[in-house]
């Protein structure tokens, strides 16, 4: 639970038109080969994180969206956590370029940021070929119902959805749009498995 004196706060990078074109875009090119993807990124205008991002390997968009690579691509657009109490006394989300953040917000309006961008998404891509909502939250922010869209995209799967946030220890969550390879004929993956 949220230390004495913190306050719930959710940050948040629109999920814009452009950002959803370049998603898409990303999500057409061979995931597996890194220096491909990372060239195309970096043609978007994104650019590594520097010393001010505490996390290694992180690009960031023109809009000021977090990009991880990894075995998939992450793009971070929103984070629920608190502030203050003495633990996490910065409110480091909300101090990004691009992003803004809002103090006594609550799961409903971390949920409302992820609805709004599996909307922007169908909008491009049509209804997803996976939306399921199933149990989830953590520790510190308390239980909750997490929301996973998924768009097969060629040899790759597009996933909107939450999951733990690795910054916090996982104490938190974070909002990502995630793209990884997944076979044509392969079924479904468990949509929070995948985003993890």
């Amino acid at each position: 639970m949220a230390a004495e004196d913190s306050v719930d706060h959710v940050a948040a990078c629109p999920v814009t038109p452009p950002l959803v074109e370049q998603a898409v875009a990303l999500a057409q090119l061979p995931l597996g080969d890194w220096a491909v993807s990372e060239a195309a990124m970096r043609r978007l205008g994104w650019r590594e994180g520097g010393d001010d991002l505490p996390l290694e390997d992180t690009l960031v968009t023109a809009e000021g969206h977090l990009a991880y690579l990894g075995d998939t691509l992450s793009l971070s657009f929103a984070h629920f956590y608190w502030a203050g109490g003495g633990d996490w006394e910065e409110d480091f989300w909300g101090t990004l370029p691009g992003w803004t953040s809002q103090a006594d917000a609550g799961r409903e309006v971390f949920d409302a940021h992820i609805d709004a961008a599996i909307s922007a998404f169908a909008q491009r891509l049509g209804p997803p070929k996976g939306d399921i909502t199933a149990d989830g939250g953590t520790l510190a922010m308390g239980e909750g119902a997490w929301r996973h869209a998924a768009w097969r995209c060629g040899d790759n799967l597009l996933v909107i959805g939450p999951r733990h946030e690795a910054l916090s220890y996982y104490q938190f969550e974070e909002a990502v749009i995630c793209i990884g390879r997944i076979e044509t004929a392969a079924p479904l993956p468990v949509l929070a498995d995948f985003v993890c």
